[in-house]
C-alpha cells in the first residue's frame, strides 16, 4: 500500500510499525513534520512551553556571545540585516502613523494582573488611541491562565 507524502506529495509505502505515517522519509518532510508536531505542542501544552523557554534561556546564558560572534564572522548577513532593518523601519514611516520605534520588552512591569482603563482627563476621539492607567490588581497572580474568566474580571471597570 503506497500513500501521499503531506509534505511533498510523492507515494511512499508506510512503514508497518507507523499506521498512521503522513510524511515520507525524506529528511526535509521529515523536519516539516516535526516543526508541525513542535508548533502545535507549543501551542497546547503550557508545560512543553515553559520547558521549552526554560531550555533556550538556559542555553543563551552559556553562550552570551553567540550573536555578536556570529555577525561579526558573517558581515554580509550583519550588513544585510542593518538594510533590511532599515526598509521595514522607513514602511512603518511612509504608513502615516506616528509611531515610536521602541524596544517592546524595556517596561518595568512585573508579570501579574492589571485593570487598564481609560484616562478621565483624555478625551476619547474617533479612531484615536487611548491614554489608559495601568493599575496593579494582584501581581502574584495565581490563575494567570483564567484571567479572563468572570469572576476574576472587575465588570464595573469595564466601560464602553
Amino acid at each position: 500500500m503506497t500513500r501521499r507524502c503531506a509534505c511533498c506529495g510523492k507515494p511512499f509505502a508506510p512503514r508497518p510499525q507507523v499506521p498512521d505515517q503522513a510524511y515520507c522519509s525524506n529528511p526535509d518532510c521529515q523536519r516539516t513534520r516535526k516543526r508541525q508536531w513542535q508548533q502545535a505542542k507549543l501551542q497546547s501544552d503550557p508545560d512543553y512551553r515553559d520547558n521549552q523557554r526554560a531550555a533556550q534561556q538556559a542555553w543563551a546564558q552559556r553562550n552570551p556571545d553567540y550573536w555578536r560572534d556570529y555577525r561579526a564572522d558573517r558581515p554580509d548577513y550583519a550588513q544585510r540585516n542593518r538594510e533590511q532593518q532599515r526598509l521595514r523601519d522607513a514602511s512603518v514611516r511612509n504608513q502615516g502613523a506616528d509611531v515610536d520605534l521602541a524596544k517592546m520588552d524595556v517596561c518595568d512591569l512585573p508579570p501579574g494582573l492589571y485593570r487598564i482603563t481609560r484616562h478621565p482627563a483624555f478625551p476619547r476621539e474617533s479612531g484615536a488611541s487611548w491614554v489608559v492607567e495601568i493599575t496593579p490588581v494582584a501581581v502574584t497572580c495565581p490563575r494567570k491562565m483564567d484571567v479572563s474568566r468572570e469572576d476574576v474580571i472587575d465588570a464595573s471597570a469595564i466601560s464602553p
